[in-house]
């Protein structure tokens, strides 16, 4: 649970530094931590899809990820 909770600041200060859209290479380092969590829940299937866009004062963030199942409860990492 700590990794979780080190990715998701990382990715908030990241996302809170930025004003203008994320470079590339932002985004592929949020992309990467966000499949590192979401592969200690799920059995993934592919990579993460991921699409940062302004829309006014906002950032809309879209994510997708395919899981061929859930990890069972016991090995979560």
């Amino acid at each position: 649970m700590h990794k979780l909770t080190d990715s998701a600041a990382r990715a908030k200060n990241l996302l809170e530094r930025e004003n203008a859209p994320l470079a590339e290479e932002c985004e592929r380092v949020l992309a990467r931590d966000l499949e590192r969590v979401l592969s200690s829940y799920f059995f993934l299937q592919g990579g993460v899809q991921l699409k940062i866009a302004r829309e006014g004062g906002s950032t809309v963030i879209t994510l997708r990820a395919e899981a061929v199942q859930a990890r069972p409860f016991g090995i979560v990492k």
